[in-house]
């Protein structure tokens, strides 16, 4: 049976090492940067980095969001980090210090090391079993930052969302249902992170995020090095909630020609 033949589920069973790590993300990535076309003239193109740790990828969504009317919108809650992001920053780059979810509060943020959190960039909100809190931290929706930024205009456009949270992903796409008809492409991580201590402990949480997408007019992908596997709609299978790993997925509106340049019709790259 040849590889475009295989069924999508078995396909994922099989080539797991393609779809684990950031190795297929760097090649979308690049994808992105060289085939995303360039918003209207007029229209203010926002791109968002949600866990923007030290600021190491500001310069690709810069390259994504090139248009002279942008902004480029950086949250991250761990205060170590936010002190180097703060170094990194670039003109129109707009800096949050807090965390995201899908409603505004306060809540704990706590490290993944329970001695000592200098020096070690990652943690979340839901790190405590094994973890040091470090403060408690302003807890925004993605919706209400954004509003905050935009300041009641309706001519804009969110070109380029990326998440990275440890496990936090779903509640944050949750959260920005008003933003979504405004939004193009997200990369997020739908790892067992979602599942384990650093998650939030809600049940099914990518196929939970999978559906709230394809209800809002997403098609969803897993990323891999040689494939973007479709995952919602008919073609959701529990098995990508059963078995998960490190890696990360994509969404895109259902009908982007983008997608026609980049994958054939079975997700795999042409480019």
């Amino acid at each position: 049976m040849q590889t475009s033949e295989l069924s999508a589920q078995y396909y994922y069973l099989y080539h797991k090492n393609e779809f684990r790590g950031e190795d297929g993300h760097e090649k979308l990535l690049k994808l992105l940067i060289d085939h995303v076309p360039q918003e209207k003239d007029g229209m203010t193109v926002i791109g968002i980095d949600v866990g923007a740790n030290v600021g190491k990828y500001i310069p690709d969504i810069k390259k994504i969001c090139t248009e002279s009317d942008h902004k480029i919108i950086c949250i991250e809650p761990n205060p170590l980090n936010f002190d180097i992001l703060k170094k990194m920053s670039v003109d129109k780059t707009l800096l949050f210090n807090c965390a995201v979810s899908n409603k505004n509060s306060v809540m704990p943020f706590y490290s993944y090391h329970n001695d000592n959190y200098v020096g070690n960039p990652h943690g979340g909100l839901f790190s405590h079993q094994c973890g040091k809190h470090i403060s408690n931290v302003e807890v925004n929706t993605l919706d209400s930052i954004v509003q905050s930024v935009i300041s009641g205009t309706d001519d804009y456009v969110i070109k380029f969302v990326k998440i990275d949270t440890e496990g936090h992903d779903t509640m944050i796409i949750e959260g920005m249902s008003n933003i979504l008809p405004k939004t193009r492409y997200i990369i997020f991580e739908c790892s067992d992170c979602l599942d384990d201590f650093r998650g939030p402990g809600i049940k099914n949480p990518m196929k939970r995020i999978v559906t709230f997408l394809d209800k809002r007019g997403f098609d969803v992908y897993r990323i891999g090095t040689k494939r973007l596997l479709k995952v919602n709609g008919d073609d959701w299978d529990d098995l990508y909630e059963q078995d998960k790993f490190w890696s990360n997925c994509f969404a895109a509106k259902k009908g982007d020609p983008l997608m026609e340049i980049i994958v054939d019709k079975n997700g795999f790259f042409k480019v």
